[in-house]
Order: structure tokens, then sequence, then C-alpha cells
């Protein structure tokens, strides 16, 4: 059987699968040994290039200044807007592109460390990623050494993952939403079997997972204001309360925050769902 990588490239995590012996879909950790790999990029000296977890970690403790100069992320976001923002570190420009192309060639040597030589690839894109966007994830793909590559709308990954799961012969039309860490995309699919024909898609490429944890920190800074007349950055917040984790908690219940910054003060409020 080919040696087959999955990728999902995320906004905010990436993930890779393989089909093992028997064409099962099975999830591969990456080198640190995770599901999910986060879509960061640190520069953390010269020659030295940290991904995923650790940068992640980094970036939460930096100051706003070295995290504007040694962090990248939301690259996926970038690509899909055509954007021309850069990421300059050590003296070097980085594109949307050849931020992707690092994770890519992170995840791609994860892989190659367990299951060997890669003969092919398949990514996940949103269904209205303009041929332009398409043409840049391909490019990073390339750079990252993956040769083989091949593209597949997100919705119509998720149908055939929907079909597998339930052993369903799905007949009929579907809608899919895929709600990420960046972008938020509906897709309507007419499936047959394993013939599936998007009948219609519509997107909004900054809406996610990044813009919820913005939201909440807004409501945590408001009500930490209307307590002590101090304003907080995000940063300031993020590093107490770690702003994406009380999202997920958020999910279960309602959160009862109590807040202490160094010379701005304490409060102590409640954030409903």
């Amino acid at each position: 059987m080919a040696n087959i990588l999955g990728i999902d490239l995320g906004t905010t995590y990436s993930a890779m699968a393989r089909l093992d012996e028997n064409g099962t879909p099975l999830i591969v950790e990456n080198s640190d040994g995770e599901n999910l790999t986060p879509s960061i990029v640190e520069f953390a000296g010269k020659n030295s290039i940290i991904i995923g977890t650790e940068a992640k970690k980094a970036m939460i403790i930096s100051d706003d200044k070295k995290q504007k100069e040694s962090f990248a992320m939301d690259a996926k976001r970038e690509i899909r807007i055509n954007s021309d923002k850069t990421w300059k570190a050590n003296g070097v420009e980085h594109s949307p592109t050849s931020i992707s192309s690092l994770i890519l060639k992170y995840l791609k040597e994860s892989f190659e460390k367990q299951y060997g030589e890669i003969d092919s690839a398949v990514i996940t894109i949103p269904a209205n990623f303009k041929n332009q966007a398409r043409s840049a994830t391909v490019e990073a793909a390339n750079k990252a050494g993956l040769e083989n590559v091949e593209l597949i709308d997100e919705p119509t990954a998720a149908a055939f993952a929907y079909a597998f799961s339930s052993g369903k012969r799905l007949n009929g039309n579907y809608v899919i939403y895929d709600l990420g860490g960046g972008t938020f995309d509906v897709s309507i699919a007419q499936i047959k079997g394993k013939d599936i024909k998007i009948l219609a898609k519509e997107g909004i490429g900054e809406l996610g997972g990044r813009d919820f944890d913005h939201a909440l920190y807004e409501l945590i800074a408001k009500k930490f204001k209307n307590e002590t007349g101090k304003n907080l950055s995000y940063k300031e917040v993020d590093r107490v309360l770690n702003i994406e984790e009380q999202k997920k908690s958020l999910s279960k219940r309602d959160l009862k925050v109590n807040l202490s910054i160094r010379g701005k003060g304490a409060a102590d409020f409640k954030i409903t769902q």
C-alpha cells in the first residue's frame, strides 16, 4: 500500500493522518507525541526554529515586542485573503506561504520518522479557497519537500469521514459546517455513495476559535475595567487565565473569574454562557 500522508493544515492547529494496512484512517502523532500541532512558528535564534506546543508556550509568556519579532501565526488566514503580510526574523522576511511550508515540513518529518518515505500527500483546504490560495498551499507543500500533493475541500473530506465512521451509504443533500480556528465555512453537498458534488459554498475568512478567544478577552477586560478602572491587554489576561482554556470551560459552565494583575488591581466576576 502507498504511504499517503493526510494533513489538516489549520489556522490554529494542524493534524496528520494515514491509512493502515486495512485502509482504516488513523491520526498520526507529531514528534512531540501530540495529535494536534499548534500552527505557530518561533524563530528562537539565527538557526533555530521551533514549531508547535513549545512555540505556543513561549509566545504566551513573551512580551508584545518579542512576539512581533519572534513568532508567526495565522498563516492560513493570510493565504486565504491573499495578504501581503510578512514576518521578519533574523533579517529574513517570511511570507504566509513560507510560514506554512515550515509547519508542513515539521509534520512531514514527524511522519517520516515513524513511517518512512512519503509517496503522496493530501491536504484539506476551505471549500471557497480561491485559485491563488490553492496554488499557495501547493507551493508551501512543495517547499516543505512534499512532491505529489493533492488538495481536497474540507466539507468533502468531512462527508467522506462521516460516511466512513457511520457505516452509512449516503444519498441526498447535506449541509456541512466547518467552524475552525480561524475560518467558518458552510457547504451544501449532494452525495450519492462515493460521488460528492458541492452545490453551494460560502464562508467567512476571519471567524473561528481565535475570534471567540478575543471576544472572551474583551468581556473579561470590560468587566475588569468596571471593577478597577484599569485597561488590560490581551497578553496580560492570557498569561494569567489562558483565554483559550477558559473558552473551552465556558462550553460546559459559567466562568467564575478571579483576576489579579500586578500594578492594576484585582477583580472577581462571572461570565455566563
